[in-house]
């Protein structure tokens, strides 16, 4: 087999993924090559450096040979699969049997899918945790932590405007000489909807839960740390892992990033889209950051809402934090960056108070916060 994916050309001896992706010519030289081998790979000396990589589906053990590349072996499976890699992935060795059963195929696609997202990083590529839908011929990304609601967002836009799916939650993002392109994949993930297209990618939204709707610019260098909490990254390869960190940072660049307060209603969903296509004078300007630091955690005890250090900050930290409700839900917030203004008006949208005396007793909190150096700014 000889596909496209994400603009990659692979070269393949196992039919590996179900959708019909586009061939090359057999005189094209492959960026990727698979191969099945019946030789054993128990001869292959590692270095002392084994490393577990803890996934939300599988698990792996990952070990760095003596004569170069990576040997990754799936934990927990009866099937025993095991890929040699050379340093810059580009040529992916499989020691198993062929797959006979669709579940022993689905854990190969799942290793090899891994796989092909190391090499990505050397196409200049970006695996981004995301739902994906074209609308208009422009694509656009909805990205945020697991459970914010990516998914919902993306199905109002079908609902409300007749778009379409592109990835359901991992698209690749090919960055490009004139801004970035969106590509579907065929590993999609948990959400298994992907198309076999590629559009210019218009906009990511980092998707924030409000019963409003709000578009906020962000800075290149809030975009760049939004990303980074998005995208694959393999840490346990400094050689591939920095280049990656080098891709969030001209993706940060090229196309612009959102926060979006939105619900997941088809309303919101025409009011995001107007803003982003033919208004975009209404969206409003980046502002600085704010966020808790890491370390500390909101504890319902009783009718009480207390701030409990954790880790390191115990032993730093003297006793805990009994907080208002008010004070206990601008807490969660922080638990990711947000504007001081935007924090405001999801106070506003919550409680039944006026502006000014929620506005005063945001700035005592925050104070507070400071003063007990639980606040990073900026």
């Amino acid at each position: 087999m000889r596909f496209y994916v994400a603009g990659i050309k692979i070269k393949s001896t196992l039919s590996l993924f179900a959708a019909s992706f586009r061939s090359f010519d057999s005189g094209e030289e492959a960026d990727v090559r698979i191969t099945l081998s019946s030789a054993s790979c128990w001869n292959l000396e590692a270095e002392e450096r084994y490393l577990l990589i803890n996934l939300a589906v599988f698990s792996l053990t990952v070990s760095s040979l003596k004569k170069g590349g990576w040997l990754f072996e799936e934990r927990g499976s009866s099937s025993g699969v095991r890929i040699l890699a050379t340093n810059d992935y580009a040529d992916l060795i499989i020691f198993e049997e062929a797959p006979t059963t669709k579940a022993s195929l689905m854990r190969l696609v799942r290793l090899v899918r891994f796989l092909l997202e190391c090499r990505f990083v050397h196409e200049s590529t970006l695996s981004l945790h995301a739902a994906c839908v074209e609308q208009g011929g422009r694509a656009v990304c909805f990205t945020g932590d697991s459970g914010v609601g990516k998914s919902t967002r993306a199905q109002a836009w079908i609902k409300a405007l007749g778009a379409e799916f592109i990835s359901g939650d991992r698209p690749a993002i090919r960055l490009e000489e004139n801004g970035c392109t969106a590509h579907g994949v065929p590993w999609d993930g948990k959400e298994q909807i992907f198309r076999n297209v590629e559009r210019p990618l218009h906009a990511i939204l980092e998707v924030r839960r409000a019963p409003f709707t709000r578009l906020r610019r962000l800075s290149a260098d809030q975009a760049y740390r939004a990303l980074v909490r998005q995208c694959f990254i393999p840490m346990w390869d400094s050689d591939t892992a920095a280049p990656a960190m080098g891709n969030i940072r001209r993706l940060s660049r090229a196309v612009p990033v959102y926060r979006l307060f939105c619900g997941a209603d088809p309303e919101a969903a025409l009011e995001t889209h107007r803003a982003l296509f033919e208004h975009p004078e209404e969206i409003q300007e980046e502002l600085p950051d704010m966020k808790i630091r890491e370390g500390f955690t909101l504890r319902k005890v009783a009718d009480e809402h207390i701030v409990i250090p954790t880790g390191g900050n115990i032993d730093k930290f003297s006793g805990a934090v009994v907080l208002s409700e008010v004070a206990a839900f601008i807490f969660e917030q922080l638990q990711q960056p947000v504007s001081q203004e935007d924090l405001l008006a999801l106070v506003l949208a919550e409680f039944d108070v006026d502006r000014a005396t929620a506005a005063a007793d945001l700035d005592a909190l925050l104070a507070q916060l400071r003063e007990l150096e639980l606040l990073l700014e900026g």
